[in-house]
């Protein structure tokens, strides 16, 4: 199966179990979800276990979505590179909007994981074939601007802004070492 199928599976997994959690009143949810406060006073974790759960519809529903026209333009093509590239970028657009916003600020989702595949794709498609793929320019751009100015999303755009910023250094840093191995 391919690698954005079963990240995406993960993304609904989140989900299911942030839904559960929320609607249980669970305090749980406060543990996996990234509290500010909480992963500068030592739950780590949160900047991992928050790019998959997120107790919100829209979000689910909006990363699904992302994910499938990520899979649909590039059908998987970087493989299990594609969970490196993904955890990378949700992780360092998460440790931006640690640093970014107030300490008690809360924030949930795959979508800094996502912007980072989007973007390395579009980078990588870019440094192959010396064109750009310009639905994938005009989706990336479409995508972060709606997601991040509908008023539907409440949105940490420092995640995206990070998530994206990953996919291109990840994509340069990839190429250059697919040229070096003379596999480009």
């Amino acid at each position: 199966m391919k690698s954005t199928v079963i990240l995406t599976i993960f993304i609904t997994i989140g989900y299911i179990i942030g839904q559960i959690l929320s609607l249980e009143k669970s305090s749980l949810i406060y543990y996996l979800i990234q509290i500010n406060y909480l992963v500068l006073h030592g739950f780590y974790w949160q900047l991992l276990t928050s790019i998959f759960i997120t107790p919100n519809f829209f979000d689910w529903a909006f990363n699904t979505i992302a994910m499938y026209f990520i899979y649909w333009l590039y059908k998987g093509e970087a493989g299990k590179l594609e969970y490196i590239i993904f955890l990378i970028s949700g992780i360092i657009g998460n440790i931006l909007s640690l640093y970014l916003y107030p300490p008690f600020v809360a924030s949930a989702g795959a979508s800094g994981g996502i912007f980072g595949l989007f973007a390395y794709y579009t980078v990588t498609d870019y440094l192959k074939d010396k064109q750009l793929n310009q639905i994938a320019i005009i989706l990336l751009i479409s995508v972060f601007i709606l997601s991040d100015t509908l008023p539907l999303f409440d949105v940490d755009i420092w995640a995206h802004t990070g998530g994206i910023l990953t996919g291109v250094l990840l994509s340069l840093l990839f190429f250059k070492i697919n040229k070096t191995r003379g596999t480009v």
